[in-house]
């Protein structure tokens, strides 16, 4: 796969995650949000820590350039994990 597909598919995490925090925050629970949140919110977790950890390495290795879809998946990675509260 290709870095630039890549690159596209590391919004699809990014969306999850976002739809199920708003979720939340408005405080909307019906059952089928229950289940879907609870199959999708950890794989798409671990996908995007994943994505972003191929990104940097890819960066290191001066194979990449930084643009705006790494800087928002490393800026979405960031939040994620002080969401964490580690």
């Amino acid at each position: 796969m290709n870095n630039k597909k890549l690159q596209t598919l590391s919004l699809i995490p990014i969306v999850v995650i976002s739809l199920f925090y708003l979720t939340y925050l408005i405080k909307w629970e019906p059952i089928i949000v229950g289940v879907f949140r609870e199959l999708l919110l950890l794989p798409s977790i671990l996908a995007q820590l994943v994505i972003s950890g191929y990104f940097l390495f890819k960066i290191f290795k001066k194979e990449s350039k930084i643009n705006a879809y790494i800087l928002l998946n490393f800026l979405f990675t960031f939040l994620l994990i002080l969401s964490f509260n580690i």
